[in-house]
């Protein structure tokens, strides 16, 4: 063991000019780097002369005492996996498939301590560029990773549990996060949780939506529709409910970081149908509202992104039927979110507001 360790230790004394490759920035996107300096140069300090940051009291920085040999053994490894990625970015740089070429990036830079500081140490949903870039494959594989440990799986708890799936659409296997938030109409900066219950005064204005793709996609020419779709509409005449359209846009265009959903950054060409805010019937109990994100096709052959054509005349806000509508224009469902509400004293006002009738009132004996 002591023989073996001796000759590890001789290798990465001599390191080729290429093992730097985690230091040089002239190719590599600065998000790759820790940005701030204090931490940077406390992490690749030669001698333990510097007191750790991220302790923020200074009596205990002051009584902080590093585990023995522990810089030694960190520049060691650190030398060791930069020789192993400068031998990654080779191959990945002789490799033109997208895909291959994104798994040996990944692999190059999975192990870089200033890239899992970055992202385990900073907001990964409201992202800033210079330090988490969903541009750069690593982020997106810890992202997705992130993503699939727990609100993948939260979401598709509610999706199931509250019967969203099937009522709505068969299955979903979700490839992108879906956020959702309604800043607009109480000023509250809040990403809401899927199968939340919100009030109708919270949801009488336009959400916003983040729409995180993880996956390869060609950024240039995918485009996305987004529906919210309610499938609790009281339909009397057969004793049963039916689905309505609330919101419907198309033709979005998404890339890895500029990715929100805003009413302010779209155009009036990519609504199918406007918004209308839930506003549920006295006594017809929960409603769900379900948001469903699909991927638009693409054709191979065509220079720039396949916009989608709807007429929106033909479009049937009160029955409408997503299944058939999915299948008709061959879309692709990536990701949903979902939250619920009923009837509450702002119903009227809210109502009122849009030119919406009043509201019936159901009883356990039909009148």
């Amino acid at each position: 063991m002591l023989r073996r360790s001796i000759h590890t230790t001789k290798i990465l004394q001599k390191p080729n000019a290429t093992s730097h490759i985690w230091s040089d920035f002239t190719t590599r996107p600065s998000s790759l780097s820790i940005q701030s300096s204090k931490v940077k140069n406390y992490l690749f300090q030669k001698k333990a002369s510097l007191d750790p940051p991220s302790i923020s009291r200074r009596s205990n920085r002051i009584k902080y005492s590093p585990p023995e040999h522990i810089d030694e053994i960190f520049r060691m490894s650190y030398d060791f996996l930069e020789q192993r990625s400068s031998k990654f970015y080779e191959l990945a740089n002789k490799t033109k498939n997208p895909l291959k070429k994104d798994a040996l990036l990944i692999k190059a830079e999975i192990n870089n301590p200033e890239v899992q500081y970055n992202f385990q140490f900073n907001n990964k949903l409201n992202n800033v560029k210079d330090i988490i870039d969903y541009d750069v494959p690593v982020y997106r594989h810890l992202g997705k990773q992130h993503w699939e440990s727990y609100g993948q799986m939260l979401l598709m708890q509610r999706l199931e549990t509250l019967a969203a799936i099937p009522d709505t659409l068969p299955t979903l296997v979700p490839r992108a996060e879906v956020n959702i938030k309604f800043p607009f109409s109480t000023g509250v900066n809040k990403w809401i949780e899927p199968g939340e219950f919100l009030s109708s005064n919270v949801t009488s204005m336009r959400p916003i939506f983040k729409i995180q793709e993880y996956e390869l996609v060609n950024v240039k020419k995918q485009l996305y529709t987004v529906l919210i779709v309610n499938p609790d509409v009281p339909d009397l005449s057969n004793d049963s409910f039916k689905t309505a359209l609330c919101y419907g846009l198309v033709n979005i265009n998404l890339t890895y970081n500029d990715n929100l959903i805003d009413p302010r950054k779209f155009h009036s060409s990519n609504i199918i149908a406007d918004y209308l805010p839930p506003v549920p019937e006295k006594n017809a109990g929960k409603q769900r509202f379900v948001v469903w994100v699909f991927r638009q096709p693409l054709i191979e052959d065509k220079q720039g992104p396949n916009m989608l054509e709807i007429d929106r005349k033909e479009l049937s806000r009160d029955d409408f039927d997503i299944r058939q509508f999915t299948k008709k224009y061959n879309l692709t469902a990536i990701g949903a979110h979902i939250w619920r509400s009923e009837w509450d004293a702002k119903v009227a006002a809210v109502r009122e507001k849009y030119g919406l009738p009043p509201g019936r009132v159901f009883s356990r004996v039909r009148r």
